[in-house]
Order: C-alpha cells, then sequence, then structure tokens
C-alpha cells in the first residue's frame, strides 16, 4: 500500500533537485525503500510566502484553504452580504536555487521546481465551498528525469457566530510521479482527510488557528511502462511516503479599530501592522529516501526525526487601500542526515491597480514576493481581488 502524506504536492518535486548525491549512499540494490515527500519552504500564495510562510490564522479564502480548511468560513471584516465570491491565482518558482531541498548537495546550476495554484470559492450565509488546485514540476539536475505532482482540494466550511468560530473539512486528492522524456517511470496517487478551525473572538485583535492533514492512503505504484527493477535503468522504490502534518497558528492585528468586527465599507482602508507566527510539526517517515539521490541510483535517508518549523511574519498596509509591505523569517528544518536546517529570510508587497464592478465593487491587485537562503531562491507573483 503506497502512504501518501499532507505535503505531496509540495515535498514531491521540493527533493529533486541534484545532480551528485552523497559519498557515502548506498547504491540501490532492490525495491525495498520508499521516496520521502517533505515540504520543508514555505509554498503558498504570495503572502503566505511573503509573511515567511504563515497563514494558520491569518489567510482567508481559497489561498488560506492551501493550508487551513477553515479559510474560506472566515469572512472578511467588510463582507457583509448574504453570499459571495473569492478566487486567486498564483504562481511561484524555485528555479535560481542550487541546493531546493537542502540535502547538502550544491548542484553548480539553477534548478528548482516552479508552482502554480489557483482556487475559487462560493459563500451563502454562514456556510462555504471551495475548489484549489496546485500543481508543481521539477527536473532532475543531471539526468532527463522530471518530477510532477499535482493536488485538488474539496472543501467545506461553516462559520458558528455563537462561538466565534470557523470550522473547515474536505479531502484531497494528490499524485506524483517521475517521467523520462515522455515515458511515465512511475506514478502514485491517492486520497486523504483534511481538517481545520480558526477562533476569531469578537471584537479582539487576535486570531488563532489550526490545520490537521492526515496520510494519504493510496493504490500500488503504478510502472506499467516498464519493469521496475529496470526501468530505463532505475530500480522503482516499492512506495512513495510522506507524514500528516500538523500546523499551528496565531496572527494579532495593530490598528484604529478592532480586527474582529464587521465594518460597513467596501474596503477597510486603514494603516495597520499584522504580526503573525506558526508552528509547523511533521512526523517522521519509515524507510524513506530523497528522489535527488534516487535521480542519481543511490539512498540517501531521509526522514528519519520528526522535523519542527517556527515561522514569523508581518504585513504593514503603508498607504491605506493601496500598498501593503510584508517580511518574515523562518527555520527549515534538516531533513537529512548530518545535514543542518537553515534560516530563511522573505519579503512581499501588493498593490492595488485598479477599482471595477463584478458583482459588486472590486479592487484588482498586483503581489509579488520573495524567498532567500543559503543555497535558496523563490520568487513568485499573484493577481487577484484586494481584501
Amino acid at each position: 500500500m503506497v502512504r501518501l502524506g499532507s505535503g505531496l504536492l509540495v515535498c514531491a518535486v521540493v527533493s529533486v533537485l541534484g545532480q551528485a548525491a552523497r559519498a557515502d549512499n548506498a547504491p540501490i540494490v532492490d525495491r525495498n525503500y520508499a521516496i520521502d515527500l517533505y515540504d520543508g519552504v514555505a509554498i503558498g500564495n504570495t503572502a503566505m510566502v511573503g509573511m515567511g510562510g504563515t497563514g494558520a490564522a491569518l489567510i482567508n479564502g481559497t489561498a488560506g484553504a492551501l493550508i487551513n480548511p477553515s479559510a474560506i468560513a472566515v469572512r472578511l471584516t467588510t463582507d457583509l452580504d448574504s453570499w459571495n465570491w473569492d478566487y486567486h491565482v498564483d504562481a511561484l518558482t524555485g528555479k535560481y536555487s542550487s541546493d531546493y531541498d537542502n540535502n547538502g548537495v550544491v548542484t553548480g546550476e539553477d534548478s528548482g521546481a516552479s508552482l502554480v495554484t489557483l482556487g475559487f470559492g462560493l459563500r451563502y450565509h454562514d456556510w462555504s465551498g471551495a475548489v484549489t488546485y496546485l500543481s508543481q514540476s521539477a527536473p532532475v539536475s543531471g539526468s532527463t528525469l522530471t518530477a510532477s505532482a499535482t493536488q485538488w482540494r474539496l472543501i467545506g466550511g461553516f462559520y458558528q457566530p455563537r462561538y466565534d468560530l470557523a470550522i473547515g473539512g474536505g479531502v484531497q486528492f494528490a499524485s506524483f510521479g517521475l517521467s523520462d522524456g515522455s515515458t511515465k517511470l512511475f506514478e502514485v496517487s491517492g486520497t486523504g482527510l483534511i481538517l481545520g478551525a480558526t477562533w476569531l473572538p469578537h471584537q479582539e485583535n487576535v486570531r488563532i488557528g489550526g490545520a490537521l492533514d492526515f496520510a494519504i492512503s493510496g493504490g500500488q505504484v503504478n510502472t506499467s511502462a516498464c519493469d521496475p527493477m529496470n526501468c530505463r535503468g532505475y530500480i522503482l522504490p516499492n512506495q512513495v511516503a510522506s507524514p500528516g502534518r500538523i500546523t499551528l497558528g496565531i496572527a494579532y492585528r495593530i490598528g484604529p479599530m478592532a480586527w474582529n468586527q464587521p465594518i460597513n465599507n467596501v474596503f477597510r482602508d486603514e494603516r495597520a501592522l499584522t504580526l503573525a507566527a506558526d508552528l509547523v510539526v511533521t512526523g517522521s517517515t519509515a524507510n524513506g529516501y530523497g528522489i535527488e539521490a534516487f535521480g542519481m541510483q543511490q539512498l540517501q535517508r531521509s526522514g528519519k526525526t520528526v522535523a519542527v518549523s517556527l515561522r514569523g511574519g508581518a504585513e504593514y498596509e503603508w498607504l491605506p487601500g493601496r500598498l501593503r509591505l510584508r517580511g518574515g523569517t523562518y527555520w527549515e528544518p534538516s531533513r537529512f542526515d548530518g545535514v543542518a536546517g537553515r534560516l530563511h529570510i522573505t519579503l512581499g508587497a501588493e498593490l492595488a491597480i485598479f477599482e471595477f464592478h463584478l458583482f459588486g465593487l472590486r479592487r484588482l491587485r498586483l503581489a509579488f514576493t520573495g524567498d532567500a537562503a543559503s543555497r535558496y531562491r523563490n520568487i513568485g507573483v499573484s493577481i487577484g481581488f484586494w481584501h
């Protein structure tokens, strides 16, 4: 049985980037091993990445649903209508990294994962629903291999005003595969549950959120295109595995009015500072090994211990209704034996472009973000509504 975890989309490509494996790696001689899928870097929309990867208690709508399913049930403070809709489109690229997955091997070239995510959601009174899509791809340096991964999330949410609580849950459909040109070496897919909650105490400036991504159980690795013991020279894994993940977050807003209260205006244009912090805990992986070493037909132990990442960031609305600035930092724990973790610095900006009418007054915005660490570079752009 193939066991895939919550980080399938992000980590599947995160590890696929090396040119040479560590000298002490063992050669692959049989299929008794698992590919460890793990996302140690900040992946999400530009707001989340720009604020150091935080978002469990902060990011609303379909973009927030990428990390916390209850985000679709959290109304904007300016949303007083009986129904509303939301969407997002974001693109990120880490192609300028030389060690994207931090396995300790510097490739000497720019290579990394590219990511596109989008979503659409609807709310009617206190009930919400959304669908999100995330796609990643990356070349395996030094070979003709390409890794690809996709994820669909179908989510339902409900807001309980009596307890100031938003809850959400649903199912995610995920797949991961490695290809050599037009030939797919293997592919695996599966489904799993996702749950989340956000507490927004009325007339207060704090929000607390949490999410749980269950492991995904899928079918056997599909290797119909070739012999799994000699597929274009590769001995394929018996399974692909990634553990579940728990995310806890808190956000605090400093502004002229209390954060968690309705505002009878289309936009909440006021100078304010928002601070956020997340704790991300990812479990270990039994018999897990990295994809980079697999590309060199060797094994590098990955996921032996639990990985803990602490993240923090800030957003300042400098020009109310026009410009927001973001910054943050987070620790990327190592997934590999003998390799230290690394500190990331993130920056971002969001600019309102123009207003238009589409089921009410809307404001189009552009957002940019960057994430830098030792041997790692990630940049992104987004287009959507100003909230």
